[in-house]
């Protein structure tokens, strides 16, 4: 899945780390993969910045390029994830977009503060799930340890888990309505430690870098 979603790299900034964040906006994609007649959704995450900046929080699955194996049969994760940071001058709607919701914060965090609370909890260290891609729990766990830490207000984590638990698409028509369908599950991820990371990376392959550098964020 491209990370960027349509957004155009010329508006792409260096990652503005001590602006203060007003809202965490959690917005689903509809994607180029169809299963079961269904465009598969993505989820991700962006926050905006008091400024105006918008900074891009998306866990996604590697590529082939980036990680060129298969996981093993008998593996009890999905695809390996690499969370994506990236920044923006502004807000661009993209067509891929179809539904967002904004979280406004407590405090107005600053942006590292809210990166510091995902890598203190090693949510970059992450396999997706074998029967989904996972994005939409590792979205799920983000909020739910923003508003563990007070930076989302109580409830929050209730609210946006009534609303992952949907499928979304938008109608042909030329206001592109939002149609969705109830989902059942929420398929879970796997999330690791590096040193689990590191043995398992390994049994693919001791000498390929992803074995070693779990994460790379994009600036």
């Amino acid at each position: 899945m491209a990370s960027s979603y349509g957004i155009p790299q010329s508006m792409r900034i260096a990652v503005p780390e001590n602006s203060r964040v007003v809202d965490v906006r959690v917005v689903v994609h509809k994607t180029a993969s169809i299963v079961n007649d269904r465009h598969v959704n993505h989820w991700c995450i962006y926050f905006h910045t008091e400024e105006g900046f918008i900074v891009k929080v998306n866990m996604r699955e590697k590529t082939q390029t980036e990680w060129p194996y298969v996981p093993f049969r008998n593996a009890t994760y999905g695809w390996p994830g690499i969370l994506d940071i990236s920044a923006y001058q502004t807000h661009t709607i993209t067509p891929s977009m179809i539904k967002a919701w904004d979280l406004h914060t407590l405090c107005q965090p600053r942006v590292k503060d809210l990166i510091r609370v995902l890598r203190r909890n090693q949510r970059e260290f992450y396999t997706m799930s074998k029967c989904g891609s996972g994005c939409r729990f590792w979205v799920y766990t983000a909020i739910a340890d923003w508003e563990g830490v007070g930076y989302l207000n109580i409830g929050t984590i209730q609210y946006i888990q009534e609303r992952l638990m949907f499928w979304y698409d938008h109608r042909q028509d030329l206001v592109r309505t939002v149609i969705k369908e109830p989902l059942d599950t929420m398929p879970p991820g796997k999330f690791w430690t590096p040193e689990e990371w590191t043995a398992e990376m390994r049994l693919y392959d001791p000498f390929h870098p992803s074995a070693d550098l779990w994460h790379d964020y994009s600036r």
